[in-house]
């Protein structure tokens, strides 16, 4: 195996612990409120319904094997079945949405001290996540991880999510490596391991539950933190 040479991670479960529940009445019921200072009239459970009906709309109209489905554009759709769409107000809905589902929202403890090791030994570094753009360049700003990343490949820009292998070689096409020379390291056995092998490019899994069964196509390794992958990634090659 050629010498690691770029990191690439994944986001969420990787690197951000994080726990969202989108079915609570609270998330609807806040947003429907919100939604009254700019004239609106829609309640939460309609709200909700049609959130849930153009999501599925977006979904059936993708040409794409794995679609990803935009939350920003969902919500410029209500607004304009409406009547009441302004340039901001989908975004504002997005972001009020997403703090109210989230109920864990942290790093987890290895986090930060290993970006800090690999960006000290002069790793480039980017993300590619299944996220979306209107809040997860943010949340890693106020997570304080943003700056590590020369890069960041969200789902959202392209319209399709991982396991496609375009979005890897779009990260090594920015970094200028190939495959072989960065390594991914994620979480998600069935999100994180096709797309990277697909172009060529080993894979790590970060298994902090230790013992997920998985059957498919096996990464290079499995470790149970960011100090073990950091660990494989300096003695490659």
């Amino acid at each position: 195996m050629p010498k690691i040479r770029a990191v690439i991670f994944d986001c969420y479960g990787t690197l951000v612990d994080i726990k969202t529940n989108e079915d609570k009445d609270e998330v609807f019921n806040y947003v429907s409120l919100y939604l009254q200072y700019y004239g609106g009239t829609i309640d939460a459970e309609k709200l909700k319904y049609t959130y849930e009906l153009e999501k599925d709309q977006l979904l059936r109209d993708s040409d794409e094997r794995y679609p990803e489905v935009d939350l920003e554009q969902v919500f410029e759709r209500i607004l304009l079945k409406e009547g009441m769409y302004c340039p901001f107000l989908a975004e504002s809905c997005c972001k009020l949405q997403r703090l109210i589902s989230r109920e864990r929202f942290q790093l987890f403890p290895d986090t930060l001290p290993v970006l800090r090791e690999m960006r000290r030994a002069g790793y480039p570094m980017a993300l590619v996540s299944d996220a979306q753009r209107v809040f997860c360049w943010e949340e890693g700003r106020i997570l304080g991880i943003s700056q590590f990343f020369d890069h960041m490949i969200v789902s959202t820009d392209f319209g399709f999510k991982k396991p496609d292998l375009r979005l890897f070689n779009v990260v090594c096409d920015l970094l200028n490596i190939p495959p072989a020379e960065a390594v991914y390291v994620g979480d998600n056995y069935e999100r994180d391991i096709k797309g990277p092998k697909d172009v060529g490019m080993p894979v790590i899994i970060v298994d902090r539950n230790a013992g997920k069964e998985h059957k498919g196509i096996e990464p290079d390794a499995y470790v149970n933190d960011l100090w073990e992958a950091w660990n494989w990634i300096r003695n490659s090659g």
